[in-house]
């Protein structure tokens, strides 16, 4: 079934689940309470109708397992092309800033789908793009370092480290995934 409605971060993450394993809803709901995952809701409540969404939206699918009779969610053909249009979606300063968490999660599910080169090319955009943020953080630092209130400056200061944390991780991950590709 074709849509033109576009899949919300907990829709993203719930295909990235099923797309890794299929998995019952029960266990969609203990993979959010006991992983990063529990910035979305594990409720009942909240994943449920997700997946009915997904449903309908033609991107995962209930089946039955045979040697059971617990039905398990799959990421159809369409859900995993959707999935990995959003994986391979380009990094914009707006992603640093307001969704970094999804920028991870776009990462974390990246490993079924996505080559090596991808992923380092995702990689090295997410740095680039952060290098950029950074250093225009740093420049309003600057203008604004002897009118900011203390508390505000501490708190800037504190994101400014964040996201140079983040940048770092990059770096490393970078390097981490190269080395692994080149003794492959």
């Amino acid at each position: 079934m074709k849509t033109t409605r576009k899949p919300t971060s907990l829709d993203y993450a719930i295909l990235g689940l099923v797309n890794q394993q299929p998995q019952t809803g029960y266990g969609i709901r203990k993979a959010f309470e006991t992983t990063a995952l529990g910035n979305y809701s594990s409720s009942p409540g909240v994943i449920y109708p997700a997946l009915k969404r997904l449903q309908e939206l033609g991107l995962v699918v209930n089946a039955t397992i045979n040697d059971t009779k617990k039905s398990k969610f799959h990421c159809t053909e369409e859900g995993e092309s959707i999935l990995k249009e959003w994986l391979l979606k380009p990094i914009e300063v707006t992603d640093i800033a307001k969704n970094l968490n999804d920028l991870l999660l776009r990462f974390a599910f990246m490993e079924n789908l996505l080559n090596r080169e991808l992923q380092l090319e995702f990689l090295s955009s997410f740095q680039d793009v952060l290098k950029k943020y950074i250093k225009s953080l740093k420049e309003y630092h600057k203008s604004q370092f002897n009118t900011m209130p203390l508390n505000a400056r501490l708190a800037f200061e504190h994101g400014i480290d964040s996201y140079t944390t983040t940048l770092k991780w990059c770096v490393k991950t970078i390097s981490d995934l190269k080395k692994q590709k080149n003794e492959n």
